[in-house]
């Protein structure tokens, strides 16, 4: 596992820059609240500046939709939607960073407008490169000119954290000279990180599926994080890029995409669950005693387990998780081992069937009624 470090910047380890870091290469865009004049823009500079990558500042509040959506020009074959000049420069440059500034100061037809470029990266007809860390800046409503609250669909496109700088902090500055910010450790892409991720959420869900989908009904709490399929699914990803020794940075990404309650309930379960290893699981299934195990943890396990397995896509992987399922449903566990088979048939190479060792277990889910008959066949 390896891991890259940018020039110091401010406190080293700030999990602030950190999960921006960690967002920014999981393409998961970041909004910071905070009051007018405290630097918000001026820290998205100096990153950019201490990366050496371009860096493009749209203030949402003087533009129109259009700016965002695509301006309409007539061409032979029919109308298409321009990007702007901003969106081209990005594009050339194929990294850096899009600052959205001003986002609660923009009507709500502009901020409607912004939710495809925050989300999908695309401008117009154009689509920005995988470099491009979109990023924005915010004032509560409360202190902002004119501001309105965010909707809450475009609410839940952003991972939101609340930046402020301590005074200690700008007394050093003014006297010092303020440097670039300091980027925390993050780690390199991975899809063994990023699949064990996945399933270490999708295993705190299969323990609280109430929090799955959970919409504030006050338009104040709406419009911050809050818990849905598409913030669950950002949040694995983003947490793949962080340390998992790291708690104020996996805290931060957590309550910054679902919300502090639930984003504090995983990060207290993630904790409480020291999972064994699951290459150690698929080497020897039988190191684990299944029979003992509470059924929140043997969840996580095999879906780790899975996880882990079927992340290089192979078929060598496929069937090696087999065993496990069928060491844990021999001791029991049938109705998780059933889940877990369910996934992993979704996930079956071309022309490959399960292993023989795994009929019988697959015949006992069968009977159960807890998979197809047509899959233990």
């Amino acid at each position: 596992m390896t891991t890259t470090t940018l020039p110091t910047i401010q406190r080293s380890g700030d999990p602030v820059l950190t999960v921006l870091r960690a967002a920014g290469r999981a393409g998961v865009a970041v909004l910071l609240w905070g009051d007018p004049g405290i630097g918000k823009s001026s820290l998205f500079a100096a990153l950019a500046a201490a990366e050496g990558v371009h860096m493009e500042t749209v203030l949402a509040s003087l533009r129109e939709p259009a700016d965002f959506a695509g301006l309409p020009v007539v061409t032979e074959a029919g109308v298409a939607l321009a990007a702007p000049a901003w969106a081209h420069r990005l594009i050339a440059a194929e990294d850096g960073y899009l600052l959205l500034d001003e986002l609660t100061t923009a009507p709500p037809a502009v901020q409607a407008a912004v939710m495809r470029v925050a989300l999908e990266r695309i401008v117009g007809e154009a689509v920005l490169p995988r470099g491009v860390r979109v990023v924005a800046a915010a004032n509560p409503p409360e202190s902002a000119a004119d501001g309105w609250d965010l909707p809450a669909p475009q609410a839940n496109r952003f991972l939101h954290i609340d930046f402020s700088v301590a005074t200690d902090d700008w007394i050093d500055g003014m006297t010092t000279g303020f440097r670039a910010p300091t980027s925390g450790r993050v780690l390199d892409y991975n899809p063994v990180l990023r699949a064990a991720a996945r399933a270490e959420v999708a295993s705190f869900i299969r323990t609280r599926p109430e929090l799955l989908h959970a919409m504030p009904t006050d338009a104040t709490n709406a419009g911050r994080a809050w818990p849905s399929n598409r913030t669950w699914t950002m949040l694995a990803d983003t947490i793949a890029f962080l340390d998992p020794g790291d708690t104020p940075a996996n805290l931060l990404a957590a309550t910054g995409l679902v919300g502090e309650g639930a984003g504090t309930e995983f990060i207290a379960w993630r904790a409480m669950n020291d999972l064994p290893d699951p290459a150690d699981v698929l080497a020897d299934p039988a190191s684990v005693p299944w029979a003992e195990l509470e059924p929140s943890r043997a969840w996580a396990t095999l879906t780790a387990v899975t996880a882990h397995a079927t992340a290089d896509g192979t078929k060598a992987g496929w069937l090696s998780a087999w065993a496990p399922l069928a060491a844990a449903a021999g001791a029991g566990l049938q109705d998780v081992a059933a889940a877990n088979a369910r996934a992993l048939l979704r996930s079956r190479p071309t022309n490959t069937n399960p292993p023989a060792s795994a009929k019988a277990f697959l015949s006992i889910l069968s009977d159960a009624g807890l998979i197809p008959q047509e899959v233990a066949a």
